[in-house]
């Protein structure tokens, strides 16, 4: 949902809060209602001790005295006894929930013939009918009030919640500190980074979960050593009998035909090239410093070394100011070569960089208006050996080259896709994003 909280801290303290506020109520209520029923049963039993006393002091008077009695009880404490007539304008009940419990009560004591008004005549208090003989009468009692809404409940409330959070709080943050440690060992991990070892935790659980991914990081590191030493063994001992036959080649008596000599002098540089980028592939890019430049600067000056090549650059940017980003120079310099010369092999002469600049990302986008491709062969271009060439028509190629691209996109946070253009050609886009400024 939209309005809850991404982050585990955010939740575990949104839910102890939504608990501690319905424990409150739900106690509360509970509490209102047990405690109601017996303190409405009380004043229940007090009025009808005074109807009782009442009828009865005016059944053993004389019917000549009544009127002498009745005034004589009504000066007598808070309590008073009115006549009561026949075609009296009964008003309904107030809707207090304490004053309809009394009611219920009264007329289990008094029966359900039991008239209970309040404020009749305009004269406060509660009216409470009862008859001798053919008489009806009002007993007038001061109206009981319903106890006053426990606000010293909601300030002790307040305070065990506030305490409740501060301890789901600190409970919450030392759960999320070992998993923000693995999330940034994983995020490393990602990059081809290796990171620190994770220190071990006293709990058990978050302990054995450190000590796994220690154990899992460790690993991970020792084949990535093994296979990079045996990757240089390969090149090395590929490399010299290459460089052999560059020079056996170069050797050849001048009768050997030039177009042989030329085909021969392609593989072995085709060999050189693909060799080139199994070596970039598995050599990863984390071990070069990344320094800040600009990036106008950057692409102006690409632009400036390709047109050197003959080749049509049209540089299009939204960053009017200087703005420097974070790069690792001879990677990011491979990266774009690397798709800037795939874009002019298909290119009919022309190749378009645009650079734009959002509100937390740049994005840089390469484009060529070659045949394009399938748009069913995309998602496996970015997969190694899996060539970008073949798709468009043509085997040359090792299929590694957008898989370096990728990689070397990822080294710098940033994403890589491709698409179609709308017309004709292939766009090639890459975001990085930015840090806050803040």
């Amino acid at each position: 949902m939209k309005f809850i909280p991404n982050t585990l801290l955010a939740r575990f303290l949104i839910l102890i809060a939504t608990v501690l506020i319905i424990a409150q109520i739900v106690s509360i209520r509970i509490f209102d209602y047990f405690e109601r029923g017996p303190r409405a049963e009380a004043v229940a039993q007090e009025i009808e001790t005074v109807v009782n006393f009442t009828r009865a002091s005016l059944i053993s008077s004389r019917e000549d005295k009544r009127l002498e009695l009745l005034s004589e009880l009504s000066t007598k404490g808070d309590i008073r006894i009115y006549p009561a007539y026949y075609f009296e304008d009964i008003e309904p009940l107030a809707p207090d929930p304490f004053l309809q419990v009394v009611v219920g009560k009264l007329k289990e004591r008094l029966g359900e013939n039991t008239i209970v008004i309040t404020n009749h005549y305009g004269i406060p208090g509660l009216w409470v009918s009862f008859s001798i003989d053919q008489d009806e009468f009002w007993v007038v009692i001061p109206t009981p009030g319903d106890r006053p809404f426990p606000w010293h409940w909601i300030g002790w409330g307040i305070i065990v919640a506030g305490l409740s959070i501060i301890g789901a709080y600190a409970t919450a943050t030392r759960i999320n500190r070992p998993l923000n440690l693995l999330i940034q060992a994983t995020e490393q991990l990602k990059k081809g980074e290796f990171p620190k070892k994770l220190p071990l935790d006293s709990v058990t659980e978050f302990q054995a979960m450190s000590q796994t991914f220690n154990e899992m990081a460790e690993g991970l590191n020792k084949v990535e050593q093994e296979r990079k030493l045996l990757l240089a063994g390969i090149s090395h001992d590929v490399r010299t009998p290459l460089t052999r036959l560059r020079i056996a080649i170069e050797m050849l008596p001048e009768k050997i035909a030039a177009k042989l000599k030329k085909s021969m002098e392609d593989d072995v540089s085709e060999i050189d090239s693909i060799l080139n980028q199994f070596m970039d592939y598995v050599r990863g890019f984390d071990q070069e410093s990344k320094i800040s430049t600009n990036l106008n600067d950057f692409f102006s000056h690409l632009k400036e070394q390709h047109k050197i090549l003959n080749r049509n650059i049209v540089l299009v940017s939204n960053i009017k100011i200087p703005i420097f980003y974070d790069i690792r120079p001879v990677s990011f310099r491979r990266l774009f070569d690397n798709l800037i010369n795939n874009a002019f092999s298909y290119s009919n002469g022309e190749v378009l960089i645009t650079l734009k600049k959002n509100k937390d990302s740049i994005t840089i986008s390469i484009l060529d208006d070659g045949p394009g491709i399938p748009a069913e062969e995309i998602k496996r271009l970015l997969k190694p050996f899996e060539r970008m060439d073949e798709a468009r028509g043509n085997s040359e190629g090792c299929g590694l080259g957008l898989a370096i691209a990728e990689r070397i996109t990822q080294s710098h946070d940033g994403k890589l896709t491709i698409s179609n253009r709308a017309k004709k050609g292939l766009e090639v886009k890459i975001v990085l994003p930015l840090v806050s400024e803040s």
